[in-house]
């Protein structure tokens, strides 16, 4: 479905280019939609709510990224930024395992006995007479 969509839309824009006017009104609908949308996304950021305000601006930005070199140029370093970001992430969360999987066998095989033999070797309070 996703290619066929594709293939429509890549069909219909090579006709709008054909067309000189008919480009340049569809390259300056798509630039307002696409600016309308960021604007929209950067008010609604500080919202308290997490999520629309940034997924409104990058869907503006991607709108504008598909007639747009500079929004393209955009896109692109901020996708290469979030891949990073996801394999650091992935390294972090690998090193921060394999520390917490070692400190729990440490503390099981040596806290652990030393906590049950001093917690057996205090002698209960005298009951209330």
């Amino acid at each position: 479905m996703r290619l066929r969509i594709k293939i429509w839309h890549r069909r219909n824009r090579y006709a709008i280019r054909q067309n000189p006017v008919l480009n340049q009104a569809y390259r300056f609908a798509v630039g307002i939609v696409g600016t309308v949308m960021m604007l929209a996304g950067m008010v609604m950021i500080p919202l308290p709510v997490p999520g629309p305000g940034w997924v409104t601006l990058f869907l503006g930005l991607a709108v504008l990224s598909t007639e747009f070199t500079w929004a393209h140029r955009v896109t692109a370093f901020l996708r290469r930024r979030l891949h990073d970001a996801a394999v650091l992430s992935a390294r972090l969360t690998t090193a921060v395992r394999g520390f917490l999987r070692h400190n729990h066998a440490y503390h099981r095989h040596t806290m652990v006995p030393y906590a049950r033999t001093a917690y057996l070797r205090i002698s209960p309070l005298p009951a209330p007479a």
